[in-house]
């Protein structure tokens, strides 16, 4: 029998297979599709989503793929692995997906560009096909790769590209683009994964839960305390992969113990177990621990152990120091105090229970155990912190860093800014020469400066996830409407966001809404009334106008 049919699951609800019916639409795993598919369907040309290893970018790929599925006017290639020793080898790829017979007697290189070219003028000029090249695991492609790719976006009609290029790749890509401008400067759409939020990592476990469920709220449906979600998302950081592997070693410690409900003690037991290299060490230990106190028990037992302490000097510390701190507070749970003895003398219990042997195995506590230590949901859940970067902008014509750094954190480009500035970005030499196209990472430099403190109404014009959107959005905005500028927040409900906000602030709502009025139809529509902001909330800008 399946283990998950033990806990009445029709199906697996953590496997680590990218299943499409298990795939969360989180609010980054949602923008990033419905832009893409945008993209796509615009015939843009070449998009690229980076991402962390196990931020789910895998999943976004069959994702986009699963969303043409049914467009018969969409075709769609996926190419797994991208690395090639030689230009032909991705030629041959590409066209044996195209259905091109690559393996002609004495075809070149040129003649197979060839082919591709007429097949993609074919398809996309007379069949009036949408032709999708997804390449996963893009950090893998070789520079005559991207020279390749290059090339093939060069072929387009007036109005459109012929084949439309999506790249999935980890943090490295960026490093590539860097060092080939001329590709980087194709991206028509670029996006940064980020891993998810908590309540994205709550609603995910729930809702592969209820996927999963066959009686879903009954008595018996399996639950995760939300101690338990806290821990798993801290020890996870919000990456899916990890989150499903952690959650599915939890699913197995639920059967094993015949339990339906994950508590914070459950997780952070697995959570210890999963972690690689402290297991074994902590195996090591108490085997040794458990090994000294059956000895030292049946010594007890037989009257030798009195006459061997007394051959024998031990340091005044040698009872504290044998344990690590792990063990000792192992030992207090099982209600064994360690104390510092002096030499030659034992402290002995009259009996000593043969469960104290065994008390070294971290046993997890029943369901109902009284000895449950009994915690509130605020003792157990630390705070989060805010990431260390903001995110990331491609320098363009005529940038420099004291303008981007002014446009972002509101402040003058003072040199201990731009030094920070330069901390997150050892690759370049010299922030005062930056050529275009290369990406600058912008670290989060928490202000000092409090909104609710300074003024009643602040009047938010647009909010973005991401720092390219809202440093586009700003670089668009019309220059004859009322200033606005970038106003990056974070909180634990909502993560890290980027307002745009009207500099000038209002003492009562009256005269913002009278200034929201003032704005054209497109921006007033989706602009609203800020008053509150949640406790906790950290600024990383200051307003330029007050």
């Amino acid at each position: 029998m399946e283990y998950y049919g033990i806990l009445n699951f029709t199906s697996e609800p953590f496997s680590n297979s990218p299943d499409p019916e298990y795939f969360y639409e989180s609010a980054y795993h949602v923008e990033c599709l419905q832009k893409l598919e945008l993209a796509v369907r615009l015939r843009r040309g070449l998009n690229v989503v980076i991402g962390d290893v196990g931020v789910g970018k895998t999943t976004l790929c069959r994702q986009i793929i699963r969303k043409f599925a049914n467009d018969e006017d969409v075709e769609t290639y996926l190419l797994l692995d991208p690395y090639f020793s030689k230009p032909m080898e991705l030629l041959r790829a590409i066209a044996d997906m195209l259905g091109i017979d690559s393996n002609k007697v004495g075809i070149t290189e040129w003649q197979l560009r060839e082919e591709i070219k007429n097949y993609l003028f074919s398809k996309g000029v007379n069949d009036n096909k949408l032709l999708v090249l997804i390449i996963d695991e893009g950090q893998k492609l070789p520079d005559f790769c991207l020279e390749m790719l290059r090339e093939f976006l060069n072929y387009e009609t007036n109005e459109h590209k012929l084949l439309q290029i999506i790249i999935f790749a980890q943090k490295e890509f960026y490093q590539v683009l860097e060092e080939h401008p001329g590709f980087a400067d194709r991206i028509n759409f670029s996006y940064d994964l980020q891993p998810m939020n908590f309540a994205d990592t709550k609603e995910m476990i729930r809702f592969r839960l209820d996927i999963a469920g066959d009686n879903v709220g009954g008595s018996n449906s399996v639950r995760f305390t939300s101690p338990a979600l806290w821990a798993i998302y801290r020890a996870t950081g919000g990456y899916p992969r990890k989150i499903v592997g952690l959650c599915h070693q939890i699913i197995l410690a639920l059967i094993i113990q015949n339990r339906s409900k994950a508590k914070w003690f459950l997780a952070r037991s697995c959570i210890r177990r999963g972690r690689t290299g402290e297991r074994s060490g902590k195996i090591a230990w108490v085997t040794i621990v458990v090994g000294v106190m059956v000895v030292l028990l049946l010594g007890f037992k037989s009257g030798w152990y009195e006459r061997f302490i007394t051959t024998v000097e031990y340091p005044s510390s040698a009872a504290e120091s044998t344990y690590t701190p792990a063990e000792k507070g192992m030992l207090k749970e099982s209600g064994n105090e360690i104390t510092t003895q002096p030499v030659n003398t034992v402290a002995v219990p009259a009996e000593v229970p043969i469960e104290t042997s065994l008390a070294l195995k971290e046993p997890l506590p029943a369901e109902n155990s009284p000895a449950e230590p009994i915690l509130t949901e605020e003792e157990i859940l630390p705070e989060e912190s805010y990431p260390e970067l903001l995110g990331h902008l491609s320098i363009k014509k005529n940038d420099t860093i004291c303008e981007i750094a002014e446009t972002i954190y509101g402040e003058d480009c003072t040199p201990e800014r731009v030094g920070l500035i330069g901390k997150a970005n050892p690759r370049i030499k010299d922030l005062d020469r930056i050529t275009p196209g290369e990406m600058v990472n912008l670290p989060a430099i928490p202000s000092d400066f409090c909104p609710a403190s300074e003024w009643i109404c602040w009047v938010l014009v647009a909010q973005k996830d991401n720092l390219e959107d809202i440093y586009r959005l700003y670089k668009k905005y019309p220059e004859q409407l009322s200033p606005i500028q970038i106003f990056p927040y974070w909180n634990g409900r909502e993560g890290l966001k980027f307002a745009a906000i009207l500099e000038k602030g209002f003492v009562d709502e009256n005269s913002a809404q009278s200034a929201i009025a003032g704005l054209p139809q497109f921006i007033s529509s989706g602009a609203k009334i800020i008053k509150d902001w949640d406790e906790g909330t950290v600024f990383f800008s200051n307003v330029v106008s007050r």
